[in-house]
């Protein structure tokens, strides 16, 4: 019989993504959760869990840092009236130096799975990195792409250091280890002044679901995933994609998404540049009306062409 240690440690070897808490449901709306249902798809080394919505053309949905696709839950129920929404959490361990090929081949296990063929595929933050690295790597398997609030390459200008290794620190220290009031209070008042990635738009639900999601990641995690944000520069390749492309960001980004918007439209041929009004970062959660039918008006007629 095995001991519960060892129960353990193949549980996390066969887990090859990191999955965020179940208990995330009883922060958000009710309406967010309609359709909303998981199953896994194995991988090399383990497997992952993919959320699978609704019917018609498939949509890949790559989520931000730390990787957990239950960052798209506030578009998901909407998305799916129209398309086959397939969200996917990204891989957490393994690979080394070929992190970005891995997550790669992740990709295509559940490309193939989930959504054979050609798919609009959309990326948020890091996930905007990872599916301009697949529109390169397969480009007949992408019909369309979008890249939200995401960069060809990171970049820190001299005016954007506090912000980057002061504020940002300051705040998930806030949100992860202060008392839940505490927290909520500091949140409220970044989101009142568009502070970080919050915005005006984020109401108590957007708070409180950003603030569990902080305080689940795994610290280690976060360092990795950073490091491969580092990693990432596709700025002498963005001109091989020859896919539909749709660049999107938030009114109130900080200049560092705000520039790399710009750097995109103009590196990807033929790609169009549109802002959500009044919203930041978090625009995929606070913004979800007007990113939810930005996609429902340019989508379809980029997958039937």
């Amino acid at each position: 019989m095995r001991s519960g240690a060892s129960r353990g440690a193949a549980r996390a070897a066969r887990l090859a993504t990191a999955r965020l808490d179940p208990a995330w449901r009883r922060c958000v709306p009710r309406a967010w959760l309609e359709g909303w249902r998981t199953e896994s798809c194995p991988l090399e080394g383990g497997e992952t869990e993919v959320a699978r919505l609704g019917e018609g053309p498939p949509l890949l949905l790559l989520p931000p840092l730390p990787g957990w696709k239950e960052a798209w839950i506030a578009c998901a129920a909407r998305l799916a009236r129209r398309f086959r929404v397939v969200a996917v959490d990204l891989r957490a361990c393994g690979h080394g130096a070929r992190a970005w090929e891995g997550l790669l081949d992740d990709l295509e296990r559940v490309a193939d799975a989930f959504a054979p063929g050609r798919a609009a595929v959309m990326g948020h933050s890091l996930g905007g990195a990872l599916a301009q690295r697949w529109a390169l790597r397969r480009p007949g398997r992408v019909a369309a792409l979008v890249l939200s609030s995401t960069f060809a390459r990171v970049t820190t200008r001299p005016g954007d250091r506090w912000a980057r290794f002061g504020e940002q620190p300051l705040v998930l220290a806030s949100q992860r280890w202060l008392p839940q009031r505490a927290a909520f209070a500091i949140a409220r008042r970044l989101a009142a002044r568009g502070a970080w990635v919050y915005d005006r738009a984020c109401d108590d639900d957007v708070l409180r679901f950003v603030r569990f999601g902080i305080r689940c990641a795994p610290l280690r995690l976060a360092a990795e995933r950073v490091r491969l944000a580092l990693e990432h520069d596709t700025r002498g390749e963005l001109s091989a994609i020859a896919c539909p492309t749709l660049v999107v960001r938030g009114e109130r980004e900080g200049r560092f998404i705000r520039e790399s918007a710009e750097e995109l439209a103009r590196l990807v041929p033929g790609a169009e540049l549109r802002i959500s009004p009044g919203v930041g970062h978090l625009h995929l959660l606070s913004g979800a009306d007007w990113l939810c039918a930005t996609l429902e008006e340019w989508l379809p007629a980029r997958l039937t062409a």
